[in-house]
């Protein structure tokens, strides 16, 4: 069976039931036009011309169905050439092209990723060097600083201690210089009768006296003598 367009499938179902619809109105004006007697009676004329008509209907109707069954097929013969091996492979082309494409892109974003990793680590190893230089000198600093201070310490605690035994110093020259001026006196209040006395053998009180009076002045004068170690040594343990 040939397949029809639908405009031809619409028109032949106009058609029928044109054609129906006059058969009708022709029978219905024949038989109001005379009824012979002996005749079919109107009623049974109308029935006859009525399952004529419901036959000729059920006739166009299945033309119908065939008609649409056909274009069914034609639409599954269509879609099986859209399944045909050609779009198939066509399609798998595609899905192909797409996948290698997705992979590229991957692998640029990959690459990428990598490169930016790679300076990443190289601006972090080039930061931790830097850090690593500033803290050594940064500790070097801090050592030269400890020291000198420690050194400032010892120059300040050094100079405490001369300025310490420089006015010892002083104070033993004072002392000196006192009992230097007492024996001076001593001496120059001393009269001839005296020192005469003090040479004779019997006056052997009066030299005991006059030793002894030496033996003061000897003990100020070794007491007001000034020792450099000893002083530095007193002034260090406090005394």
């Amino acid at each position: 069976m040939s397949h029809q367009p639908p405009r031809v499938v619409s028109r032949l179902t106009s058609g029928a039931k044109v054609t129906a619809a006059a058969m009708l109105l022709a029978v219905s004006s024949a038989a109001l036009a005379q009824t012979p007697q002996g005749a079919p009676t109107m009623e049974e004329r109308l029935r006859t011309q009525l399952r004529t008509t419901t036959d000729q209907l059920q006739q166009a109707k299945n033309e119908l169905a065939a008609l649409k069954a056909g274009g069914a097929t034609a639409g599954t013969a269509g879609k099986a050439s859209k399944d045909s091996p050609e779009a198939l492979r066509k399609q798998l082309d595609d899905a192909q092209q797409q996948l290698a494409a997705e992979r590229q892109s991957r692998e640029r974003l990959a690459q990428d990723a990598r490169a930016s990793q790679s300076e990443v680590k190289t601006i972090a190893d080039k930061a931790n060097t830097q850090i690593a230089q500033y803290r050594n000198a940064y500790d070097e600093l801090l050592k030269l600083a400890r020291q000198a201070d420690a050194q400032r310490k010892q120059l300040a605690e050094e100079a405490a201690a001369q300025r310490a035994a420089l006015k010892l110093a002083q104070e033993k020259n004072d002392r000196l210089y006192a009992v230097g001026q007492e024996i001076l006196t001593a001496y120059e209040t001393m009269d001839v009768a005296t020192i005469v006395a003090a040479r004779q053998p019997f006056a052997a009180q009066a030299r005991v006296k006059y030793e002894q009076i030496a033996q003061q002045y000897g003990d100020k004068l070794y007491e007001g003598k000034f020792d450099e170690q000893n002083a530095v040594s007193d002034i260090k343990n406090g005394r």
